[in-house]
């Protein structure tokens, strides 16, 4: 069922931060999938020095079925590893009103792709211009409610492997062997490029960067 962009923006816009049951607040989450359920998966940063803590946003006004923050973010982290921008309605707690989703961090690169039969032959995933390189890290997501491809999994960070302009490969790990794919598919695919401190830190998004994209819709 697509919907045209006059729907897409009214979705998105119900949940401006405005909105009683809107995305208020963005936190940040280790590599750990935080998952789509009514609570985060753990793996919410904690702790440091400054503290972390989830900060407020503000959104602008959908447009063309995607919605986008209106101002710079910083979030204080302690020493960890990052992937993942969750999405929240509340600066604290997660006992299944709060948790509305997450976004994979420096996810700029995304698109919709899709496996047929020479691709279950192969391996492969056929997106054209994809823009993803070998070793990068990219997570796919169910599109339509259709099933991913069988041996894939949502939630699950993979590395790219034998890509072409048109085509590529995931592997379990980097530069390892291609997942291999049983089952014809589509998926929506975003590059994530997770951010390590040894130390404490600042996890900063630019206004603009935070993207709620209802296109594939």
């Amino acid at each position: 069922m697509p919907f045209n962009d006059t729907a897409k923006n009214a979705a998105l816009d119900a949940l401006d931060e405005s909105a009683t049951a809107g995305i208020k607040y963005i936190g940040v989450h280790t590599v750990t999938d935080p998952g789509t359920g009514t609570t985060a998966n753990t793996g919410e940063a904690s702790g440091g020095s400054p503290a972390y803590a989830r900060v407020a946003v503000t959104w602008g006004a959908s447009a063309s079925g995607q919605k986008t923050n209106t101002s710079a973010l910083t979030i204080d982290v302690p020493a960890g590893s990052y992937a993942f921008l969750t999405l929240w309605n509340a600066q604290t707690l997660n006992s299944g009103t709060q948790y509305l989703g997450h976004l994979p961090l420096n996810g700029t690169v995304k698109g919709v792709a899709t496996v047929d039969s020479s691709g279950v032959t192969s391996d492969a995933i056929q997106s054209a211009g994809h823009g993803l390189a070998d070793n990068d890290r990219v997570m796919l997501f169910n599109v339509f409610s259709e099933s991913l491809p069988g041996g894939l999994t949502e939630g699950t960070i993979y590395y790219v492997v034998s890509s072409t302009t048109d085509t590529f490969k995931v592997s379990a790990t980097s530069g390892g062997s291609a997942v291999n794919l049983s089952s014809q598919g589509e998926m929506y695919f975003q590059k994530v490029i997770p951010e390590t401190f040894n130390a404490q830190g600042q996890i900063t998004v630019a206004a603009g960067a935070l993207v709620l994209d209802a296109t594939a819709l």
